[in-house]
């Protein structure tokens, strides 16, 4: 019966052809390596995100005189195994950023984002800025003392476009935050509108996005590790079983680690402060963002001018966005660039920097190290067109040769 069922099926949806297609005959490169997997398991974090995500819908009540409970009883206590879904999905909100993190410095430091994956990686970068606004979204659901007050400072970040001589009249700042929180405070209609934006638009935009970037990345193909192109009838390994083997034993992996994290070190992803309900009347001690926005808060509180902080590290997601029109060199990956490689260090450097100095006290000694790394975090990206200069003189001296 089951066999007539897969037979009649197959006869209509020709699945054994689109495996074939996609999988078996489908060539990559045969020395991919481990920060590959990477795309892959942002794709299983994902996936986790969303399974997490609508079992806890069932039971939040998007309501500031219930939504604490919602999570901290109803969901924590009361419904069984509950309590693991919401950690699962706790856990998976920062694992699935820090594999994104990953994800993208792989695909600069193996120059993933030259002709013809241009393309892949605008829609990339999309993906990265819905997910962080997700994120956003996401962290003032429970209703805590930090989500609260974080969103509070988040909302306020806009008014510095005020402060700008000739633009701050039209009040550009001030509207936006007003459209933020849906008045003059964060109540009832912020927590609605956030609510809707979490569980349905963008995690509707994330999938169309993902499902496309997917779709660029098998067009495209995958980047070689060494910067050159196979052909794709005569050289690689079939994508299945070679790369299907391999990173599914990466993300069996990432699993064991992440479920780790989940059942004995939740701390980390649930800070003791959110256990308190939000208070208008009671300012926390220190608000910081979550550490996947700390770099870009450490741009912004580190300039003195508040409307340049804001251009800083807005300019500094153009300035990824616009990663490959700026690198223009025909040489591709890290490897075979050594300009490239000592500013790509300076890059992470620089990012890891910023993001351990948005964890300490605002003090002139720290914002002077803030400006210092986001001068290092900038001279990256103006580096780019120099070194690509450079490199076209040395490809052309060399005949044409990337070695």
């Amino acid at each position: 019966m089951i066999g007539r069922i897969g037979r009649w099926i197959e006869d209509r949806a020709h699945l054994s052809d689109l495996w074939r297609s996609q999988m078996v005959e489908y060539k990559v490169p045969k020395n991919l390596t481990f920060p590959y997997a990477f795309g892959i398991m942002a794709l299983v974090a994902f996936a986790i995100q969303v399974i997490s995500g609508i079992f806890l819908t069932m039971y939040y009540q998007p309501d500031v005189n219930r939504a604490f409970d919602s999570v901290n009883y109803t969901i924590m206590k009361e419904v069984p195994f509950m309590w693991l879904i919401r950690q699962v999905h706790a856990a998976g909100a920062n694992f699935f950023l820090a594999v994104v993190y990953l994800h993208i410095f792989t695909g600069i430091y193996y120059n993933a984002y030259k002709k013809p994956r241009e393309l892949t990686w605008i829609v990339g970068w999309l993906i990265y800025f819905v997910l962080l606004t997700t994120a956003l979204t996401g962290y003032l659901l429970p209703w805590g003392q930090l989500s609260y007050w974080g969103m509070v400072v988040t909302a306020e970040i806009p008014t510095s476009i005020d402060s700008a001589p000739i633009i701050g009249e039209l009040k550009i700042g001030e509207t936006i935050s007003l459209w933020m929180k849906g008045g003059y405070e964060i109540g009832q209609i912020t927590l609605g509108r956030f609510f809707g934006l979490h569980i349905w638009l963008l995690p509707l935009i994330l999938l169309v996005l993902v499902s496309l970037h997917l779709y660029l990345v098998r067009a495209a193909g995958i980047s070689n590790p060494e910067g050159v192109e196979i052909d794709k009838k005569k050289e690689g390994v079939p994508f299945h079983p070679y790369i299907t083997l391999k990173e599914g034993a990466y993300v069996m992996g990432y699993l064991a680690v992440f479920f780790f994290f989940v059942f004995f070190h939740m701390s980390h992803f649930l800070p003791a402060d959110n256990y308190d309900p939000a208070d208008p009347f009671k300012t926390p001690a220190h608000i910081a963002p979550e550490w996947y926005l700390l770099a870009y808060y450490t741009i912004f509180r580190s300039i003195p001018d508040k409307f340049l902080g804001f251009v800083a590290f807005n300019l500094v997601l153009l300035l990824l966005l616009l990663l490959p029109f700026l690198d223009f060199s025909p040489i591709r990956s890290a490897r075979k660039r050594p300009l490239f490689l000592v500013m790509f260090i300076v890059l992470v450097i620089s990012s890891m920097a910023l993001t351990v100095l948005g964890t300490m006290p605002p003090t002139p000694t720290n914002a002077m190290l803030g400006l210092l790394f986001t001068a290092g975090l900038f001279s990256f990206f103006l580096a780019l067109p120099i070194i690509s200069l450079v490199e076209w003189g040395w490809y052309k001296a060399r005949g044409g040769s990337q070695t």
